[in-house]
């Protein structure tokens, strides 16, 4: 993804997620980033992991430089951890059999759901652990020390941010991205 002022290619970011990015429209990073990079949000409403293995071909044209897998909130609802664990090993190699890009893991947000917010943190604590490998932006951690300052969802909606939660989630990625050009 390395890119020099002279460069003019397209830093192409392709995101392969689920509603809270299809939501927020790729969270507004189009506009953060600027003119330098284009993002193709290829989420889907209802994906968890799982399902993303069945439709792998799509999120890759354009051909993308960096990759942010944004997924894992419906994946507690539809099945154990330990499923979440082997089907996001199955999706990275995926990823890797098609593409060379840089790939951004998540740690979501354990959301105001009381209910998920245990499975939740199990399936972050995996993705933390692949950080030697990927970079992992940190969303839970981020949401979590906001907790008490901000609102971050709206009171009729417990699993999608608010705009002030979205824009925080979109701040956490431009951080990242620039950090890795």
């Amino acid at each position: 993804m390395k890119s020099t002022s002279n460069d003019s290619k397209i830093i192409q970011i392709n995101i392969i997620g689920d509603s809270l990015s299809e939501r927020s429209i790729g969270f507004g990073l189009q506009n953060k980033l600027g003119s330098g990079y284009k993002i193709n949000d290829f989420s889907v409403s209802g994906r968890n992991v799982y399902d993303w293995l069945f439709d792998i071909s799509r999120p890759f044209s354009p051909t993308p430089d960096l990759i942010i897998v944004e997924l894992g909130t419906n994946d507690v609802f539809t099945g154990p951890t330990y499923d979440f664990k082997s089907n996001l090993t199955r999706l990275l190699e995926e990823i890797k059999i098609r593409s060379s890009a840089r790939v951004i893991l998540t740690a979501i947000p354990l959301t105001d759901d009381k209910g998920l917010q245990s499975r939740i943190k199990v399936n972050n604590d995996y993705v933390r652990s692949l950080s030697s490998s990927y970079t992992v932006t940190e969303l839970e951690k981020a949401f979590e020390d906001n907790r008490a300052n901000l609102r971050l969802y709206p009171s009729y909606d417990p699993i999608h941010p608010n705009p002030v939660g979205y824009e925080l989630i979109g701040e956490l990625y431009k951080k990242d991205i620039l950090f890795l050009k």
